[in-house]
């Protein structure tokens, strides 16, 4: 089963549950979703309820985390529950691995505690992010006392735009982590529990940052370099991972940084989809596969022919954000044409309404020029932005 949810679907989502016939959870987002009567067919909720409640491992994807509330409320003894509560809430996934990082620092506060925290008892560097989140909602790098101060002048209006945006099972303003700031490269990883628990790889993205500070989604990138150097070794933290919760049957979007000394470690999981906002169908341009048959299906795509027939070009989607600090009652347009040209090779373009969502865009491109992608992480949506 298919659930569809806001705040965004993909036609390569629809036609993909068209052509395969999946069946899709009747629901509200559905009915306001711009598709055609009759497109697919469609399991009311209470059939969807009984039948899954008697399925020990089911098979269901969404293309966002506004499902889980329905997962939560109509299968909550179910594993695909533990799953979600497990990997969703950032506190108890760092437990989860404790064993695992035993030296690994972090500390849950809740939100009106933030400002009560003594300075001494900070340890800088750290990162600061709602236990349970989305996107770069609420999530800083702090590096000093005045950092801190900036941070949490920031933190009230960024907390309503989340409120805005996400339900609460999305995005939870009440509790916070901080915790230890990881050197190194920032990876994410499209993957999947099979029905024997094995953890099968469909993408693993690279995540630039400008500087330090930067916490944007702007880029991810993917190449056949990048799918070589690493899928073998974050499958095994993912083997790791599933066999001691026992996972099956499971989509996911996992992010983690690789140190210097090559460790490995998990940042979080979003759980039930693979990269928001359907940017994971930028697969389809790289690897030529369907991630979700490939879920759907239980298919393993087969790398050894799909990476020895590979180009040397880095492929990615990137995201034009909305910035946080500007009004949108007052945003007019957005200049795309002007946006798009600092991309040499764009392949699809998805315009997002910035009114309602906290994007102007999602890009497809592909690049053999890594100072190209050094120029997109520092551009500016402000901007491109036209004020009324």
């Amino acid at each position: 089963m298919i659930i569809i949810e806001k705040p965004y679907v993909s036609e390569f989502l629809i036609d993909s549950i068209v052509q395969n016939e999946w069946a899709v959870l009747e629901n509200e987002a559905l009915e306001i979703a711009d598709i055609e009567d009759g497109a697919f067919e469609t399991i009311e909720s209470d059939v969807a309820k009984e039948y899954y409640n008697q399925v020990e491992y089911p098979i269901i994807y969404s293309n966002s985390e506004n499902s889980i509330n329905w997962v939560l409320e109509n299968l909550p003894e179910s594993n695909l529950s533990r799953y979600i509560k497990l990997f969703k809430d950032k506190i108890e996934f760092r437990k989860m691995l404790k064993d695992v990082y035993p030296d690994f620092y972090f500390k849950e506060v809740n939100y009106e505690d933030l400002a009560k925290i003594p300075l001494e008892e900070l340890k800088y560097p750290f990162i600061l992010k709602p236990a349970i989140g989305f996107l770069s909602l609420g999530v800083h790098t702090v590096q000093n006392d005045e950092d801190w101060k900036q941070t949490l002048a920031q933190l009230e209006h960024e907390m309503e735009l989340a409120q805005k945006f996400y339900p609460e099972a999305v995005v939870n303003v009440s509790k916070f982590i901080i915790e230890e700031y990881i050197q190194g490269d920032e990876y994410a990883v499209d993957a999947y529990y099979d029905k024997d628990g094995h953890p099968v790889i469909l993408n693993i993205f690279k995540h630039p940052f400008f500087n330090s500070k930067d916490v944007s989604d702007r880029i991810y990138l993917m190449s056949a370099e990048i799918m070589v150097k690493y899928m073998a070794k974050f499958a095994l933290l993912l083997k790791e991972i599933g066999d001691k919760n026992n996972i099956r049957n499971f989509p996911l979007h996992i992010e983690l940084r690789v140190t210097e000394d090559d460790r490995i470690i998990p940042i979080e999981v979003n759980p039930m989809r693979f990269a928001g906002w359907c940017t994971t169908d930028v697969s389809k341009y790289a690897w030529g596969i369907n991630v979700y048959e490939c879920f759907m299906k239980q298919i393993s795509p087969d790398w050894n022919k799909i990476l020895s027939e590979a180009s040397n070009k880095m492929y990615y989607f990137s995201m034009a954000e909305v910035p946080s600090t500007v009004d949108r009652n007052k945003i007019k347009g957005f200049e795309y044409d002007n946006w798009l040209a600092n991309y040499s090779n764009v392949l699809e373009v998805r315009r997002i309404n910035p009114k309602q969502h906290p994007l102007f865009a999602v890009i497809f491109g592909s690049t053999e020029n890594k100072d190209e992608i050094d120029r997109i992480l520092q551009l500016k949506t402000k901007d491109y932005t036209i004020f009324s």
